[in-house]
């Protein structure tokens, strides 16, 4: 449909122009032919791709089902290009069973052709990016897709540029394309590589659900952002009935929707239309359309209780919590075990989905292992701080220990008389925490 208009809002012009002229009302409203001024958009967008280096970051889609892939360019006045990219399909140009994403760089040429308008063709083949326009099946799909493959373009029609930034559209196929540009000593690798770790850092698998946060306080649940094919649906609301999903990519500095979407705050009654996302201090998105949704995980302390979830502790400690442990892991390895890790988890107790356990690993000196399960239950302080509260079971192991090595009830005392308020870099990938008891120290825990 949009390149229907496009083709009848152009001939409607020049039909415009041709009554004019036939009934000689008026001149030609242009100074030059249609040849000449699509000759001199030609001439223009060549000199802005190899100006200042020459080097952009291209935001490149294929289909909808497909999320974006980050390329970068380097232009030069001899009609060549270096293009590199990372990502998956690019390790399976050589192996199809292939996983994970890799980098690689090939240079082709490229030119601008004239057509209805200035149209950008990589006209040579080059495997890091052309992958994405062959026709072959793509390996990783239970689909077949013999004959069209990803359904990407590698002619793109040249539609505006802005304040060093192109706006493109695939020719074939129809993807809007954003090109911006990017300093010339940019190492093609070294940013690439970047990009990849800054997926992490935005969505964690091991944190399944993170909340766009809307300025009226009402939340809609993210699912899978890490796949970059995130579903959103009403916190309150139904995933089955009222999700919605998009397609997106990850730049190197922030997160976009292919296309923008509208959620509605059931708070404040009003739609906000969210798409672009730049990476905050505190690791969160912060929405630039608007400069108020943010996308973020749970209230830490909910996240460091979540029941899909299980920490272990790391050797970083402080304080009496440190003293505690300290203790315990030298009374019973003087008895020849040896702790392997301390965890916090959910409890496989039906009876009570809201209890917890600590879980005390140890190794024997025969090397068999045996596992001290001790149970709590978990109280929020608004979203800042929490607590456990022990109950005094255990499994039969732990019972045992408690009443052999006495110092391993002062470390349950010790957890159960702290307030635990947790911190972490990322507010949206809350990975490793450090869970601060205050006077009585802290400890740093990892999702497992």
């Amino acid at each position: 449909m949009k390149k229907l208009y496009k083709f009848s809002a152009f001939a409607a012009l020049l039909m415009s122009v041709g009554l004019a002229s036939c009934n000689h009302e008026e001149a030609d409203i242009f100074e030059h032919s249609a040849a000449q001024r699509t000759e001199e958009a030609r001439k223009m967008y060549n000199d802005i791709l190899v100006d200042k280096g020459g080097k952009w970051q291209m935001e490149y889609y294929t289909t909808e089902e497909e999320p974006g892939y980050i390329y970068l360019f380097t232009f030069r006045k001899d009609g060549s290009v270096t293009i590199s990219g990372h990502n998956k399909y690019i390790n399976m140009i050589t192996s199809p069973d292939a996983r994970g994403s890799k980098y690689g760089s090939e240079t082709s040429m490229w030119t601008i052709l004239s057509d209805n308008g200035p149209v950008l063709s990589f006209n040579t083949y080059n495997s890091i990016f052309h992958l994405f326009a062959s026709p072959e099946d793509i390996p990783d799909t239970e689909r077949d897709e013999q004959g069209y493959g990803h359904d990407g373009d590698y002619e793109f029609d040249l539609m505006k540029y802005s304040g060093d930034t192109l706006y493109l559209e695939g020719k074939k196929n129809g993807a809007d394309i954003i090109m911006t540009r990017v300093a010339a000593d940019v190492d093609d690798e070294v940013y690439m590589n970047e990009v990849v770790a800054l997926a992490d850092s935005f969505f964690n698998a091991k944190i399944p659900t993170v909340y766009v946060n809307l300025p009226g306080g009402y939340r809609h649940v993210v699912l899978d952002g890490a796949t970059q094919l995130p579903k959103f649906y009403p916190e309150t609301g139904d995933y089955i009935t009222e999700w919605v999903g998009r397609n997106a990519i990850i730049t190197h500095d922030g997160f976009t929707l292919g296309k923008p979407l509208t959620l509605r705050d059931s708070i404040d009654g009003n739609d906000y239309t969210i798409q672009h996302f730049i990476r905050q201090k505190d690791g969160s998105l912060l929405c630039s359309d608007d400069g108020k949704t943010t996308i973020t995980a749970d209230a830490l302390n909910a996240v460091a209780t979540d029941k899909q979830l299980k920490w272990q502790v790391g050797t970083e400690m402080m304080g009496e919590l440190k003293a505690a442990y300290d203790a315990f892991v030298a009374q019973t390895k003087a008895k020849n075990y040896t702790l392997r890790n301390v965890q916090f988890l959910t409890a496989a107790d039906k009876s009570d989905p809201q209890k917890y356990e600590l879980l005390l690993k140890f190794r024997t000196k025969s090397g068999s292992t045996v596992d001290l399960l001790y149970y709590y239950h978990v109280t929020l302080n608004g979203k800042e701080s929490f607590n456990m509260v022990f109950d005094g079971t255990s499994n039969s192991n732990g019972a045992s220990f408690k009443k052999t090595y006495t110092t391993i009830a002062d470390f349950i005392d010790k957890l159960q008389e702290s307030t635990f308020t947790p911190t972490s870099s990322s507010r949206l990938a809350p990975i490793t925490m450090k869970w601060d008891a205050g006077n009585n120290g802290y400890f740093v825990v990892d999702v497992q």
